[in-house]
């Protein structure tokens, strides 16, 4: 099992503002560069105990408890919890996979066009597993549009789950040959998850079982719960 690798910093400080949400997120970073009295680095989080975190937490934001002390210094020193802890070995051809367009990991609340985190989930015949987590980076001069950027870096997934997506973004995804699925907020990935799970388990739509290698009678089937 891993974390995110491609940078360390970001989500120590992610996981962090997600489980201190009593915290502004645009005050956290000057909080932790008060401790650490330089530009913020992963080693210098990870010298940070829960004795250190508490000493200038501002007066006016309620107090995080013992227990939640103890959980943002492990955060620090870079263990995630499990929604962000992914397992890119098990990764293998023809598994199912599916990206959700999802702000922190846990909903599908993320417009196509405006997301830049993309939590990828594969299927291989025990449960579904956080493949990889892919981070959209604007590049003001690069090369392709945004959409088609974001479509290519999930050229590898079949299916994408986003709470909206605008007629030609949906056009480019499918040209990346990634099914488009709008979900109706609120949705917890995990749901979609399990409906995913079970349809593998039962009648597979035969565009998606072709591409899985898989026999599959005729049916459709409406997975978007």
């Amino acid at each position: 099992m891993n974390v995110p690798t491609d940078d360390p910093l970001f989500w120590r400080l992610f996981a962090l503002a997600q489980l201190l949400p009593q915290f502004a997120p645009q005050a956290l970073i000057p909080w932790l560069e008060r401790e650490c009295r330089q530009p913020l680095s992963p080693a210098l989080l990870a010298r940070l105990d829960p004795a250190a975190l508490a000493r200038d937490f501002p007066a006016d934001v309620p107090p995080p408890s013992a227990a939640q002390w103890q959980q943002a210094a492990a955060c620090l020193k870079g263990d995630l919890p499990s929604h962000l802890i992914t397992d890119p070995e098990r990764g293998q051809p023809l598994q199912l996979r599916a990206a959700f367009a999802s702000s922190n990991g846990l909903m599908v609340d993320g417009h196509f066009g405006q997301s830049t985190l993309f939590f990828v989930y594969a299927f291989d015949g025990l449960e579904p597993f956080l493949y990889q987590v892919r981070r959209y980076r604007d590049l003001p001069d690069g090369p392709e549009e945004g959409n088609e950027a974001r479509a290519r870096l999930l050229s590898d997934c079949h299916l994408l789950f986003c709470e909206a997506i605008g007629g030609p973004a949906a056009a480019r995804v499918i040209r990346n040959n990634i099914h488009p699925i709008k979900i109706k907020p609120p949705m917890d990935i995990g749901q979609q998850l399990q409906a995913l799970q079970t349809m593998l388990g039962g009648r597979i739509p035969p565009w998606l079982a072709k591409r899985l290698g898989k026999a599959s009678p005729y049916i459709q089937h409406d997975f978007s719960l």
